[in-house]
């Protein structure tokens, strides 16, 4: 993917990622395994967040991804995404679910696992073409390689923003190992890296605890005793 291959490289500059994003990711998941929810997201209609898009078509490329707590840390716990735009408005939802569920790294999240769970929406967003493989800032970028050999043997992966930094890289470490993902096990060279043609881009990510989820919502679906449940309303930060 470069930033041609957006239907609106612009309107993917200024999308965000958003608490109510969060929430809504979480309240597809509850309906799916307790079937309790009550709030303005599981009526037909647009999703809440729908109201934060600078259009009801607003497209984007996205990952959600689901962590775990155990002990004191979190861990993934299914992470499903796309490198093309799709609509928003659905998009969201439809991965949660997937990430959630079809995952084949991992089980499907159970029911009693929820009150455990962190997830986090990502957008990804403000994607520039690359001078060389090496055009991009650790910890800042994640990056999209594409490279051919013998004319017919092409080669793409991509690392997210935040893999490189995770995982200590240098910027010629994770060129590195992104070409063995891509599934080139032959020498990295100069040759090689100087056919490679890269794309950088960024993420607007933002992360919801269920505890976090509970309180915006008003009420723990798990928690019988608990009040009401009030209307969604959207978390703004300071």
């Amino acid at each position: 993917m470069s930033p041609h291959d957006l239907d609106d490289p612009q309107e993917v500059q200024v999308l965000q990622a958003t608490p109510e994003m969060c929430h809504y990711c979480f309240d597809v998941i509850v309906k799916e395994l307790v079937r309790t929810v009550n709030s303005e997201s599981s009526q037909p209609g647009q999703p809440p967040f729908a109201q934060s898009l600078p259009s009801v078509e607003a497209k984007c490329p996205l990952f959600v991804t689901w962590d775990i707590k155990r002990h004191s840390d979190f861990v993934l716990r299914g992470c499903i995404g796309t490198l093309s735009p799709l609509p928003l408005i659905t998009a969201i939802g439809e991965y949660a679910l997937t990430s959630a569920f079809r995952d084949h790294r991992f089980d499907p999240i159970d029911k009693h696992e929820i009150p455990h769970l962190r997830v986090a929406v990502s957008l990804l967003v403000n994607y520039e073409d690359c001078s060389h493989c090496h055009d991009w800032t650790v910890g800042v970028h994640g990056i999209i390689i594409k490279f051919t050999l013998n004319r017919s043997n092409h080669y793409s992966a991509t690392y997210l923003p935040e893999v490189a930094s995770e995982q200590g890289w240098s910027q010629e470490q994770a060129v590195a190992s992104l070409v063995r993902k891509a599934g080139y096990n032959g020498n990295v060279g100069e040759d090689l890296l100087s056919n490679i043609t890269c794309t950088r881009y960024q993420s607007s990510k933002h992360r919801l605890t269920y505890e976090e989820y509970v309180t915006l919502s008003g009420s723990d679906p798990f928690d019988n005793a608990s009040s009401p449940k009030r209307n969604w309303r959207p978390w703004h930060q300071s």
